[in-house]
């Protein structure tokens, strides 16, 4: 055989041989940067499930609490119901119930009551009346009338109370 063609046959096995590691080193760089994705993509996959998991979690503590606080909010609604029949039944009796407050006196109860409610309702503050001096009824409130608005107040406060126990008890499960 001749050195040119012995020449040949070296270049063109020397090239397939180049290509060859070419074509491997290529593949294998293509294998691991899929691979590397697919790490990536299954970590996340998991970060994923555990973020639900804690989030199912969390709804079922929170339902957990709401519930609860609902359930005391019923006992105190039925408590109140049967204080202020008892009420009823006492005033009934009492010979001083048609006496009126005095007028500032109510007139400031209204006053807090409307800025009371101007506060829990402040998306549409245009029709309050911010000065709040003038009485929106003729009536006037009785001591009776003032003792019976006693309890359901205090029975929102600690319906409110019982709320707000619900959500720091979520705050501090966080």
């Amino acid at each position: 055989m001749k050195l040119t063609y012995k020449i040949v046959i070296a270049a063109l096995f020397f090239s397939a041989f180049g290509a060859l590691v070419w074509s491997a080193n290529h593949y294998h760089s293509k294998y691991q940067a899929e691979k590397l994705r697919a790490d990536k993509a299954e970590g996340e996959a998991e970060y994923q499930g555990k973020v639900i998991a804690n989030q199912a979690l969390n709804f079922n503590r929170f339902n957990q609490i709401a519930e609860n606080a609902s359930r005391l909010n019923s006992l105190v609604d039925i408590g109140h119901e049967k204080t202020v029949i008892k009420y009823r039944e006492v005033l009934l009796r009492e010979k001083n119930c048609d006496f009126p407050v005095p007028v500032d006196i109510a007139v400031g109860l209204l006053n807090y009551a409307n800025r009371l409610r101007a506060s829990a309702l402040h998306s549409d503050s245009g029709d309050i009346d911010s000065a709040g001096d003038r009485a929106t009824t003729t009536r006037t409130l009785t001591y009776c009338q003032a003792v019976l608005w006693i309890n359901p107040l205090l029975a929102a406060i600690e319906k409110a109370n019982n709320q707000l126990a619900g959500v720091r008890q979520i705050e501090q499960s966080r």
